[in-house]
């Protein structure tokens, strides 16, 4: 069986769940987490996805400059 989208899952539980099936029935029929099945009978839509946005290069992490320079202030 393909998969489907989250969007066509969630319609899937939705429809289910009118139709009478217990929660615990819904997670096992479509192998979802119970958290799923909750989120698909109080939404329509599903979350969007979450973006990460990567860390900059060039700001990241302490100045080595300066920390070198306070190192050889301390040990000489």
């Amino acid at each position: 069986m393909p998969q489907m989208s989250k969007l066509e899952l969630y319609a899937a539980i939705r429809r289910d769940h009118r139709a009478g099936m217990k929660m615990r029935e819904l997670e096992r029929k479509h192998n979802v987490s119970w958290r799923t099945v909750r989120k698909a009978v109080d939404s329509v839509w599903p979350e969007p996805r979450k973006t990460a946005e990567a860390p900059s290069k060039l700001g990241s992490g302490p100045d080595l400059g300066e920390r070198s320079r306070k190192l050889t202030m301390l040990f000489g």
